[in-house]
This record gives C-alpha cells, structure tokens and sequence, in this order.
C-alpha cells in the first residue's frame, strides 16, 4: 500500500449544491433507481474533476460505481416512518411519536421480506447482474436515532421518568441496528460507507448524530450501554459524532473494540486525540458555515489549527462535509492545499 505523503481532507457537497451546480438531484430515483445512482456518481466525479481536478478531487475517466445506499432511513422507514425526499436533501424520517406501549409491542422486522429492505436487495442482485459486485452499505442509523423516530422527543422526559420504559426501546433499537449490519455486511464487507468517506471502510461506524442533544452524564447511563453492545457484537467499530465532542468523549474512550472516531466542528481535537489515545482513528471535522461564509484565509487558518492539533497525524483525516450551494470555490481549495503543505505526515 502506498504511503500517504500528507493527511487526507475529504470535501463533502450537500444536495443542493449538486442541483444549483449541475441539474443533479437526490429525490427518491436517487434511492430505488440503482442504474440512475450510478449515472449520478459517473456525473460528480467529472464535474468534481473539471472544477476541482487542481487539487486533486474527482475522476478525470470516472468508472461505473454500483453503489448502494439509502440515506439514514431504512430503519425508520422499515417501522413505519414517513420519509421525506427532496430533490436537494437529505431523505428524512418524520418521527412516529408512538406511545410506550406502542413501543413495548414493535417486534423485530425479517429483513428478507420487508420493504425498503425488499427494494434494496432487488437492486443489490440488479448491479450484481450488471457489474459483478456492489459497493457501499446501508447506514444502520444510530440508538437513539432510531429510538427518537420511534418514539418522538418524548424518549428525553422518559429518561427521567420512566427510565425503565427507556432502556427497553434502546435495547429494542441496538438489536435491531445489529440485525441490519450483520445482514448487510457480508454482501459488501463494509459497515462504515454509508456513514462517511473518512475511515477505514471495513469497520462498523455508527452515526451518533443525536447524542450532541444529551449530556455527558445521560449518555454515560442511556448510550453507553448501548454503544458497547453494538462494539461487542460488530467490530472493529467507529463513532460519528455531530458538533462538539467534548461532553462525552471520556465516555466514548469506554466504548468497546472502538478504533474510529469522527467528531464535529466545537471539538477540542487535541484533547480528545489524548483521551482516545494515539490508537483510535481521528477525523476533524470543519464547519461548513465557515466554509461558505469565511474567507479563504479564515479556512486555511482553521484547518492549519486542526492539523496543529491532530498528532500524530498517521491516522488522522479532516473533513469539510455538508458544503451547501454558494460555497466559495476558492475555500475548497484553500482547505484542500493547506492540508496537503502542513498535513504531511513524516
């Protein structure tokens, strides 16, 4: 394998950027038409090359990808959620705000005959057919993720006062999240794609993005639990976190078989690089606010002062993700040449 001359930092378009600059969009084709999916990551990464090739992003003689996907909706979508999909988003899952005992009488869905699931495995046997193989894999979502879909943001007030119920729809959700990977995972021998681009794509890397809404002290007794029992049964495992990772990255340092960790812009990186230890993957993540309303300077100061911060820079990566349309051209380049001037790993 080839040594990396400098750290990588990954560039991340949002939807809408793609539809105001191309005419590419991600409605609900983008998710049950495989041979369009395919069409749109041929079309990105010319563009991407076109825009971007100076510093080294896209494909100059892109190659047909059969990815798979589905957003962060196929377990809400397989419990009855309403999923939105929008030509420039994200799909998103309304919330089902079901009762307690609602709750307590979900069963664990058979994934061979229930939809989305149906539709995807159609389509997995689809690009098989047609390439041979299939890349990607289908974000499991994250334990309490999946439970605030289930159960609303009335899963906060049963933290304290039915903490009972609360474990119960946990555990509930990390069996399901495990049931999904392990029936997925060797179709593609990746659990971390669906997720994000900046880990080793053969672990299972699950998206904590609600767990920024909790305290370290409510983590540590509704997450923890649940995080480790997903490390204990699918490893090796990662942990993407939105925003900031300091109220509860001593509590991650627990989680079990963890070698990935992705944290948000607000993230003391320095200090949560020496509470996970030098052997724990680490991706920084910038803001993307910056990213489209600072200066260039302002860009190429932030992601100078991630790279001060990432030692040892062997296993760490930054990532400027969720760049909306009107992102300056000049600041992905700016992002992207200083890590490649002060990034290099020696």
């Amino acid at each position: 394998m080839t040594e990396k001359a400098h750290i990588p930092l990954g560039v991340g378009f949002y939807p809408d950027w793609w539809k105001a600059n191309y005419g590419i969009t991600f409605g609900r084709d983008y998710y049950y038409d495989p041979d369009y999916r395919v069409e749109v990551g041929l079309k990105q990464q010319k563009a991407l090359y076109e825009r971007f090739g100076d510093v080294g992003l896209g494909q100059a003689d892109p190659q047909p990808k059969p990815l798979i996907t589905f957003g962060m909706v196929m377990l809400p979508a397989i419990f009855g959620c309403e999923i939105v999909y929008e030509e420039a988003a994200l799909p998103w899952a309304m919330p089902m705000n079901l009762s307690a005992e609602e709750c307590d009488k979900l069963t664990k869905p058979d994934l061979t005959k229930v939809e989305p699931m149906v539709s995807v495995l159609k389509q997995i046997e689809h690009l098989k057919g047609k390439y041979g193989k299939v890349v990607g894999d289908i974000n499991v979502t994250g334990v309490q993720n999946l439970a605030l879909k289930i159960r609303g943001e009335e899963l906060y007030m049963d933290y304290y006062e039915d903490p009972e119920f609360a474990h119960r729809l946990l555990t509930f959700c990390t069996e399901c999240i495990i049931d999904l990977w392990k029936f997925v995972y060797p179709i593609t021998g990746t659990g971390a794609v669906d997720v994000t681009p900046m880990c080793d794509p053969t672990i299972f890397c699950v998206p904590n993005c609600t767990v920024e809404q909790i305290s370290g002290d409510t983590y540590e007794e509704f997450g923890l639990p649940y995080d480790n029992m997903l490390g204990e049964a699918c490893h090796p495992f990662g942990i993407h976190h939105c925003g900031s990772l300091d109220p509860v990255v001593e509590h991650y340092a627990k989680v079990k078989n963890l070698v990935f960790v992705e944290a948000g812009f607000g993230t003391d990186f320095a200090a949560a690089r020496k509470i996970l230890g030098p052997e724990v993957a680490f991706n920084a993540r910038i803001s993307p606010v910056l990213m489209k309303n600072g200066s260039a300077e302002e860009v190429a100061a932030t992601v100078k002062d991630a790279i001060d911060q990432g030692a040892p820079l062997s296993n760490y990566s930054i990532d400027t993700v969720g760049l909306t349309d009107g992102v300056p051209d000049e600041n992905v380049r700016a992002a992207r040449r200083t890590a490649m001037e002060f990034g290099k790993i020696s």
